[in-house]
């Protein structure tokens, strides 16, 4: 009993003691985009540069877009109505009350086609995505151990965000606190932010417009210019970033290279998608890799941004660019210390 104690107490006293010595810092962003035209009428790449995700840290999504995989399967199944061949009246004669307020009605393979001994429910876990989303993103209360999003008490930029909220010429697309232990740099991984319109409905991630694919494909003298055009922009959109335009054949070996040309590609088209990434390394560095859509004269455009600088915790610090404005703040965070465990306890 006593080794177990000094054990337990030892183990304790090492948690602690990384903890303790663990460097938190408290991050506030704001990012807005510049809606004039710039005065210097830089000239930017009409090429979409793809942001390939790969690993990285998505706070947002969990509140943009939760899951719901649990509360989808605590749903019971619906039960069909009961065929019948008696005449239409206002009430169904086999009208009951409903067994259960919600439920979920996707149709399920039938017994014998399964293959393995429990069933496994086929059901949609994903809500739908928003079509726009508000600059202002914040966390619930209380610590944790991996990064996460600080509570809207932990803002501190506030006015700053409001004063470039109400200036004519600027958009605020983003405004977050979020809360991480930075590592070197070959450690760290980048977080993924993205806000404002969502235009996957119409756009994809090349920019082109989206066609109607249930349309049937008539003969090639029936193809309207205009979407041959379309196709022609979007091919070569995709050549200039690197992606082969390739049909999949039943080559293994070719469709496994195209399926890693077009991995790690953002699903959802947003005003402004990209990563951050927080490292230290004596001091502070941050490196942002942002895409910055505009809807103009019916076509959207995309403008690169990548920055890198290094930084001083406490001060407030502007990553400037024509299109795109960064306003950052790195504090020192002091997360709080586990209690102990009362004595003897196991």
């Amino acid at each position: 009993m006593k080794f177990r104690l000094l054990f337990g107490s030892c183990l304790l006293l090492n948690a602690l003691t990384i903890q303790a010595n663990e460097r938190w810092f408290e991050v506030e962003m704001i990012i807005f985009e510049r809606t004039a035209d710039s005065a210097l009428k830089e000239a930017f790449p009409e090429q979409v540069t793809p942001i390939r995700l790969g690993r990285n840290l998505d706070l947002l999504s969990a509140r943009v877009n939760p899951d719901v995989t649990s509360l989808v399967l605590a749903l019971q199944p619906c039960h069909p109505p009961a065929v019948t061949t008696a005449p239409a009246s206002p009430v169904a004669p086999d009208w009951r009350v409903p067994e259960a307020v919600m439920c979920w009605q996707e149709t399920q393979p039938l017994a014998w086609q399964s293959t393995k001994l429990f069933p496994e429910y086929t059901l949609n876990t994903r809500g739908s995505w928003p079509q726009q989303i508000g600059p202002r993103i914040t966390g619930t209360a209380g610590h944790q151990t991996t990064p996460y999003l600080a509570a809207d008490s932990a803002m501190q930029l506030t006015e700053v965000a409001e004063r470039i909220r109400r200036q004519r010429q600027h958009q605020l697309l983003l405004h977050t606190v979020w809360r991480q232990a930075p590592v070197t740099e070959r450690r760290a991984i980048p977080s993924r932010w993205y806000a404002g319109r969502n235009y996957s409905q119409q756009f994809d991630y090349w920019g082109q417009p989206l066609t109607n694919t249930a349309t049937v494909v008539e003969t090639a003298s029936t193809v309207a210019s205009g979407d041959l055009l379309e196709q022609i922009d979007s091919r070569l959109q995709q050549l200039a970033a690197g992606v082969p335009l390739a049909q999949p054949t039943e080559n293994s070996e070719e469709q496994r290279r195209l399926a890693q040309s077009n991995a790690n590609i953002p699903e959802q088209v947003w005003q402004l998608d990209g990563l951050f990434k927080l490292h230290l390394d004596h001091y502070l560095f941050v490196n942002t890799d942002f895409n910055l859509r505009q809807l103009k004269d019916g076509k959207l455009n995309s403008i690169n941004i990548k920055q890198s600088r290094r930084l001083i915790s406490g001060e407030i610090h502007y990553l400037d660019h024509p299109k795109l404005g960064i306003v950052l703040q790195i504090r020192r965070f002091e997360p709080p210390i586990a209690p102990a465990q009362p004595e003897g306890a196991e």
